[in-house]
């Protein structure tokens, strides 16, 4: 699949590279200094855990045309930068599939105002990272060791269409696992629910992830939040708690799951995500 990643973030260029590595015809698109950064080939991916190093070859473009033809395009953007992503992909009627991941709490009408919905699905990433000058450092996975984290990704109805399977085996082929979500709504509905008040407890200590995990109060507080938010998309309907997983986290008592995120805080997955 002739493949174009709208967004040279962290986890934009991560992918791009990722799949550009494994023969995918993959190209990004960037703008200003990144455009610059990527087309001189000054970019430097280095891994969180080992300090491995990378310097991508994807082929870069900082802008795109009406004419422009992809058979996936793969929108990897903050949430502030939707509307006018959804603006210069609305003037390209040629491309063929759009993939949004990131966090989205209120759902596809905004998407379906701009673009037919028969093109568009919608996912979350499985890495984290951050700009370092010229050079990104990312994890990918939560210990060294592990398995690299999937992506998620599915219809807006749920049912699995031969591009779903398509762009699963794609990433696949990277070696990027993927799991396909039958209530991708709900998935990120119930992700954003668990994320903002954890947020929210970073922020309280000014991002020091240690000072956060050596609070006992605030630790029991965020647990708190985050159970009460699921179990209010719980009481609104979305009965399906997502990820798997997370189903645990409602029935541990707070003590146990506040000591869970101690140690997650603590880890050098969390210092670099």
């Amino acid at each position: 699949m002739r493949t174009l990643i709208f967004g040279a973030g962290p986890l934009g260029v991560l992918y791009a590279h990722l799949l550009h590595e494994a023969g995918v015809d993959v190209t990004i698109l960037a703008r200003g200094a990144r455009f610059e950064l990527i087309e001189k080939r000054k970019l430097v991916l280095v891994n969180g855990f080992n300090g491995e190093r990378a310097n991508p070859g994807f082929k870069v473009i900082d802008h795109l045309s009406e004419d422009d033809n992809y058979d996936l395009v793969v929108v990897l953007v903050r949430k502030n930068k939707i509307h006018s992503v959804l603006e210069t992909l609305e003037e390209c009627p040629r491309l063929a599939n759009i993939l949004f991941m990131g966090n989205n709490v209120l759902g596809f009408d905004a998407y379906l105002d701009k673009l037919p919905a028969e093109k568009v699905l919608f996912g979350f990433p499985g890495a984290g990272g951050g700009w370092d000058g010229d050079a990104v450092e990312y994890v990918d996975r939560e210990a060294a060791k592990e398995d690299r984290m999937p992506i998620r990704i599915g219809e807006i109805d749920g049912v699995q269409r031969e591009r779903t399977a398509l762009i699963q085996a794609l990433f696949e082929g990277a070696s990027i696992p993927v799991e396909v979500v039958d209530d991708i709504d709900g998935w990120l509905k119930y992700h954003a629910a668990f994320v903002v008040p954890i947020g929210m407890g970073i922020y309280r200590h000014d991002c020091d992830l240690r000072a956060l995990a050596a609070d006992r109060k605030s630790l029991r507080l965020m647990v708190g939040a985050c159970k009460e938010c699921g179990n209010v998309l719980n009481e609104s309907g979305y009965t399906k708690r997502q990820p798997f997983k997370f189903n645990l986290f409602y029935w541990m008592p707070e003590f146990v799951t506040a000591k869970i995120f101690r140690g997650i805080f603590e880890s050098r997955y969390a210092e670099v995500a």
